[in-house]
C-alpha cells in the first residue's frame, strides 16, 4: 500500500502578474476626418473630434488589440509588507503604423513601433492588516475602495462610480478598514495627487485631495460619504488642448466649455479654480453576491469658484443624482433585469455662475467614465479600446445637464457560460428638444474561465441635433481574456 505523504508548497517567489487582453473588430458609420485622431478617437459624437455619420454603408471597419499588463513584486524577506507595482499598456489597430513611435499604434506591416504607455509605477506599504499606503503613479477612483484589490463592481457601483474620477495620477494615498467579528464595519481613504505639474518653479499646478469613508451597518449594506477637492492654478494651460472647464479638452470629451470673456469678445482670460465634490452614496447588495436584489443610489453636489483674470469670480453649484436597481430572476450571472436613472443639473443663463457639474474629463483624456449604463452609443461603451465616442461622453451633458433612463434584460441559456442581453436607454440633453434613444443586443459566451467572446449590435436615434445626418450604428465582435 502506497503511503501518501504531504508535500510542502513551493516557496512564494513574490512575483504576481495580471493581464487583460482585448480584441475587437468593428463596423460602424461613425468616422473622423481628422488624421490626428487615428490612434485614439474619444469624446463627444459629432463634436470637436470631427466625427461624422457617413451616408452610405459602414464608414469604418477595423480591428483593435490591446494588452494591459500589471506586475508586482513583494520580496518574501519583507513578509509581503512592501510591494513594487508596475503596469504598462500596448495597443494598436491592425495595419495602422510601423517603424515609428507613438501611443496606440504599431500594428502595421513590419511592426517595430515604439508604443509603451505607463499605467502604474508605485510602491505599496502594508505595515499591518488594516492600513495600506501607496506612493507613485496609480489608478485614482472616486470611492473608498483600493483599485489594486477591488473588483469591478466595487469601483462601478460605489462612491461616484468613476463618473467623476477614473484615471491614472501620481501621488500618495492611504486605504484603511476596521473589522469586527461580523466583518468589515468601516472603510476609509485619504490621499493627495498632482494632476498637472506645469513649471516646477511656479504655482501653476493642478492638485487633487480626496477623503472618503464607508460604513457597513448591516450585511451587504453600505453608506458612503465622500469629499474631493481640486485646486487648479494652471490658468487653463497644459497639454495640447488646455485644462479646465474653459478648455478645448473639456469640450472634446463632452464636458462644459465655458466662455468667460466679457461680452463674448476678445481673447480668453486666464482662469483658475477651486472645485469640490461632496457625495453621499448608499447600496444594498450592489454586486448581487448576497441575493437576487441589488440597489444603489448617489447624490453629488459640485461646488466651487472660478477665478477669471480681470473679471468677477464665477460661482459653481451643480448636482448629480443617480440610482440603479438590479434583480437576478434566473440562474446565471447574466440573468438580470436592470434599470437606472441619471440626472445632472444644467447651467443657467446667468454668466456670474455655473450651475452644471464638472468631472475629471476637463483635466485629462478619459479622466472619468460612466460605466453601468449598458449602452454603446448613448454613453461611452465599456468594451471600447481606442475608439470610444458617445452622444453624451460626460455626465455633465456639455454643461447642459442630462436626464436619462437606461435598462436591460439579460438571460443565460447556459448559466454563467452564455448570456443574451437586450438593452438601451433614452437621454434628454438640457431643456432643449435634443434627445437620443438607443437599443442594443449583446450575445456573450465564456468558452474558458475568465475569457469572454461576444457580438454586440447597437442603433441610436438622435433628435434635435444640428446637421444631424443619418443615425449612428455600431456592430462589433470582441474577445476579452483576464490572465493571472
Amino acid at each position: 500500500m502506497e503511503v501518501v505523504q504531504p508535500q510542502a508548497p513551493p516557496p512564494d517567489s513574490g512575483f504576481r502578474y495580471l493581464g487583460l487582453v482585448q480584441t475587437r473588430s468593428s463596423a460602424t458609420n461613425i468616422a473622423t476626418q481628422n488624421p490626428f485622431y487615428n490612434g485614439q478617437l474619444v469624446g463627444q459624437l459629432g463634436g470637436t473630434n470631427s466625427t461624422v455619420m457617413l451616408e452610405e454603408g459602414p464608414a469604418a471597419m477595423y480591428t483593435e488589440l490591446r494588452a494591459n499588463n500589471f506586475l508586482s513584486y513583494a520580496p518574501p524577506i519583507l513578509d509581503g509588507q512592501v510591494q513594487l507595482n508596475v503596469g504598462f499598456e500596448i495597443d494598436f489597430a491592425f495595419g495602422d503604423l510601423s517603424y515609428g513611435e507613438g501611443g496606440n499604434t504599431g500594428g502595421g506591416f513590419g511592426a517595430d513601433q515604439v508604443n509603451l504607455q505607463t499605467r502604474r509605477l508605485n510602491v505599496a506599504v502594508t505595515p499591518n492588516d488594516w492600513l495600506k499606503l501607496t506612493f507613485g503613479q496609480q489608478f485614482v477612483n472616486d470611492g473608498v475602495h483600493d483599485p489594486a484589490s477591488a473588483g469591478p463592481q466595487d469601483l462601478f457601483r460605489s462612491g461616484g462610480g468613476l463618473m467623476f474620477f477614473g484615471s491614472e495620477a501620481t501621488g500618495v494615498v492611504a486605504h484603511g478598514h476596521h473589522d469586527t467579528s461580523f466583518g468589515t464595519a468601516w472603510r476609509w481613504r485619504a490621499g493627495a495627487f498632482t494632476l498637472s505639474e506645469n513649471a516646477s518653479a511656479l504655482q501653476d499646478d493642478v492638485a487633487l485631495l480626496v477623503g472618503d469613508v464607508q460604513w457597513h451597518p448591516a450585511n451587504a449594506t453600505n453608506i458612503g460619504l465622500h469629499a474631493w477637492h481640486l485646486r487648479d492654478r494652471s490658468g487653463g494651460q497644459g497639454g495640447v488642448f488646455g485644462l479646465g472647464p474653459t478648455s478645448a479638452l473639456s469640450e472634446l470629451q463632452g464636458g462644459p466649455r465655458l466662455d468667460l470673456r466679457e461680452g463674448g469678445e476678445g481673447d480668453a482670460p486666464s482662469v483658475e479654480a477651486d472645485l469640490s465634490w461632496l457625495s453621499l452614496d448608499a447600496g444594498y447588495n450592489a454586486a448581487l453576491s448576497e441575493g437576487p436584489l441589488g440597489l444603489r443610489a448617489l447624490a453629488t453636489w459640485n461646488l466651487g469658484r472660478l477665478y477669471v483674470d480681470g473679471l468677477p469670480d464665477v460661482g459653481v453649484s451643480g448636482v448629480l443624482l443617480d440610482a440603479e436597481a438590479r434583480f437576478r430572476y434566473a440562474p446565471g450571472q447574466g440573468s438580470v433585469i436592470r434599470i437606472e436613472g441619471l440626472l445632472s443639473t444644467a447651467d443657467d443663463a446667468d454668466p456670474s455662475r455655473y450651475t452644471g457639474v464638472m468631472t475629471a474629463n476637463s483635466y485629462g483624456i478619459v479622466g472619468a467614465v460612466y460605466n453601468t449604463h449598458g449602452c454603446v452609443l448613448l454613453f461611452p461603451d465599456l468594451f471600447s479600446i481606442n475608439r470610444a465616442v458617445a452622444d453624451s461622453f460626460d455626465v455633465s451633458g456639455a454643461g447642459a445637464g442630462i436626464r436619462a433612463v437606461t435598462g436591460s434584460v439579460g438571460y443565460d441559456p447556459i448559466p454563467d457560460r452564455l448570456t443574451v442581453q437586450l438593452g438601451g436607454g433614452h437621454a434628454q440633453i438640457g431643456s432643449s428638444d435634443r434627445s437620443t434613444s438607443e437599443v442594443n443586443l449583446r450575445v456573450i459566451g465564456e468558452p474558458y474561465l475568465f475569457m469572454n467572446l461576444g457580438v454586440t449590435a447597437a442603433y441610436a436615434v438622435r433628435r434635435g441635433v444640428v446637421d444631424e445626418g443619418p443615425n449612428p450604428f455600431m456592430v462589433y465582435v470582441h474577445g476579452d481574456w483576464l490572465v493571472f
